[in-house]
């Protein structure tokens, strides 16, 4: 693939002149011999460093290096423990009498030392459990200590004098990333895809399991100790250890068969003898062999998203007790929460509302939303509607003992306490604003990025020109008018005056889709459309007519082709008019000219026009890939082509 660079938008009719001017740079596609030859040299790295590490074993045992930090791939982490090492190695001389004592240690000190290596025995087993209690404790443990220190944390908090850390790699171990769950601070991580998915659900699952347990356990020990006080006449000091009301964990996913999912989880691991309710939930929320409809000649991951029951508009509470768990437990009585946002909107209801109730989200200390990319595919007003009422002082007593409830719930500052963990495909600005104003905890802040290699790599149809245009703008609010004034007045004049048809505008954003849509049928241009409320017949009308060339242009939104996934027949041309929230999308898009390409005239070029700003990077990330995103924004040249 070859990647050119022009100079100006203005100068862009003739192709001739863009050519002269282009600069290549040649990648290599996935798989390739290039492929094969970086990953021989990565496996004589690895027997490299494996060398180095035995020539340098005194090194290894003084600078000690998170195993958890190791597997994240943290550039900053391997950079100093780089430079540590040769830090190390160049102080061996001097320390040639400390290396000679450490030797005459024996056997009891090459034991240490094969600790240190090895990867965990029973004593880092022994240790990572004391870790884990003191990590609930440290959190939710003693209100004095802590009393002492939120003050100041939630000033930093509030004043954003955190230290945020970014790990570039996230590719993580399933135990490694629950003990970032278990630390109790929020986590970002942007790397779910469908062969991770399960092991994502069972290791939140477990997180949340383990956390009520903890909580009922403390509560139960108290009231013991209560009982016992009473029972002797002595007086105790006051005891807080419970919230205003009973649920500890909300759970938000997108669709029933996900929540069904969770639900065998939390079966399995919480080893109770009983299940009340359990059929009823299986019924309501499970299909009939008769009803799934698979098609195996859609993608695997819209199979693995839509597989089963895939009705948004649920809520259950799940409550846990020593032998047996109740589903559709009453929300005061519930432990754990789950329900799609669209569920839980309906009895949270807006201002005015005469029957409303949010009471029940009052002391949520951990909140996990999975699958969050597919929320943003439904409405992410929901999402943020919710966030918006976490952690309020509820309105009525619920009979809440306030004697001992905890003193962060009274303050009012339950929010600084609360661990929200997201999972999502991707991060977008949506994500990242949750993340910087509803992720407040006291314990710090983890977002795991995901380097791209771009999906544009995967593109298989061969000489094509993939022209990236960038619109400056200097205000988000500015945006959306800059580029339907650039759309209407460079890109649609261009192919209207080169008369072509079969020609596809893919538009992510449902107000620019009716935006065009409105102009085409102002100026009388032949075009047809499909969106998310777009019936069956009309979508099939719509395909024909683009097919048969009836209509020169489709518009085509991303919810639309998220839902439904057709394999659209007939492109010629793809304008698109922002890139795509999933990037698979992109290239999805593109190899299904190949076959339509076949029967349109051969000396009719196959276009592919792309308008991003600066305010698309996320997206232009995903497509073109991390190391290139930064050079095609800040370049001095506007337009940049990939053939």
């Amino acid at each position: 693939m070859t990647y050119d660079a022009s100079d100006d938008a203005s100068d862009d009719d003739d192709d001739d002149e863009n050519d002269e001017n282009a600069e290549d740079i040649y990648l290599d596609k996935p798989n390739s011999s290039y492929r094969k030859l970086v990953g021989l040299l990565q496996v004589n790295k690895k027997r490299k460093v494996d060398k180095m590490k035995k020539e340098n074993v005194d090194i290894n045992k003084t600078d000690k290096v998170d195993v958890a930090k190791s597997d994240l791939g943290n550039k900053e982490v391997e950079m100093k423990y780089e430079s540590g090492l040769q830090q190390e190695s160049g102080r061996n001389k001097k320390d040639n009498g400390e290396k000679k004592e450490r030797e005459r240690e024996g056997k009891d000190e090459e034991e240490e030392q094969g600790k240190a290596e090895g990867s965990s025995n029973e004593d880092d087993e022994r240790e990572d459990e004391e870790n884990e209690k003191d990590e609930f404790e440290n959190h939710f443990g003693d209100q004095q200590k802590r009393q002492q220190i939120l003050n100041s944390k939630v000033t930093m908090i509030e004043q954003k004098q955190w230290k945020l850390i970014n790990y570039e790699n996230a590719s993580l171990k399933q135990w490694h990333l629950f003990q970032q769950f278990n630390k109790y601070q929020d986590v970002l991580y942007t790397n779910r895809n469908i062969e991770n998915s399960f092991e994502l659900r069972y290791i939140y699952a477990l997180h949340a399991l383990n956390h009520i347990y903890k909580v009922r356990n403390r509560i139960l020990k108290n009231n013991e100790k209560l009982n016992k006080a009473h029972a002797a006449g002595k007086d105790i000091d006051e005891i807080r250890d419970q919230g205003f009301t009973r649920p500890k964990v909300l759970i938000l996913l997108p669709f029933r068969n996900s929540a069904m999912s969770l639900a065998e989880i939390l079966i399995k691991l919480s080893g109770t003898d009983q299940q009340e309710n359990q059929n009823r939930f299986f019924e309501s929320y499970g299909i009939t062999p008769e009803q799934e409809k698979i098609d195996l000649k859609k993608p695997a991951d819209f199979l693995e998203t839509f597989k089963g029951n895939i009705d948004d508009m649920f809520r259950i509470g799940i409550k846990f007790t020593r032998k047996s768990m109740k589903f559709y437990a009453e929300f005061y009585s519930a432990d754990i929460i789950i329900a799609s946002p669209l569920g839980l909107r309906m009895i949270i209801g807006t201002e005015g509302d005469k029957k409303r109730d949010f009471d029940f989200l009052s002391s949520i200390e951990v909140i996990i939303v999975d699958q969050c990319d597919t929320l943003l595919m439904q409405n992410w007003d929901h999402v943020e509607h919710i966030f918006s009422h976490m952690n309020l002082i509820p309105q009525k007593s619920h009979d809440c003992d306030f004697s001992r409830v905890k003193n962060w719930y009274l303050d009012g500052r339950a929010r600084y306490l609360r661990q929200t963990i997201i999972l999502s495909d991707y991060l977008t600005p949506e994500i990242n604003m949750l993340f910087n104003k509803q992720m407040n905890n006291v314990d710090g802040k983890m977002k795991i990025k995901h380097h791209h290699q771009g999906t544009i790599l995967d593109v298989n149809v061969k000489n094509i020109r993939q022209i990236f245009t960038r619109i400056e703008c200097n205000s988000l609010s500015e945006i959306d008018d800059i580029r339907f004034k650039y759309f209407i007045e460079k890109i649609l004049p261009k192919t209207r005056k080169m008369n072509l048809s079969h020609v596809m505008i893919f538009i992510p954003s449902y107000f620019d889709f009716v935006r065009l849509r409105n102009y085409f049928e102002e100026n009388t241009i032949s075009f047809t459309s499909i969106s998310e409320y777009t019936n069956v017949s009309d979508v099939t009308r719509a395909r024909t007519y683009f097919l048969n060339g009836k209509k020169n242009y489709l518009l085509y939104t991303e919810r639309f082709h998220f839902f439904r996934r057709h394999h659209m027949k007939g492109i010629h041309h793809v304008i698109f008019y922002a890139l795509p929230d999933h990037a698979h999308f992109y290239s999805e898009l593109l190899n299904s000219i190949q076959s339509s390409s076949s029967d349109k005239n051969s000396n009719e070029k196959i276009t592919i026009n792309v308008i991003f700003s600066k305010y698309d990077k996320l997206r232009l990330e995903r497509v073109v890939g991390s190391g290139k995103v930064s050079k095609i924004l800040q370049g001095e040249k506007k337009i940049y082509t990939f053939s």
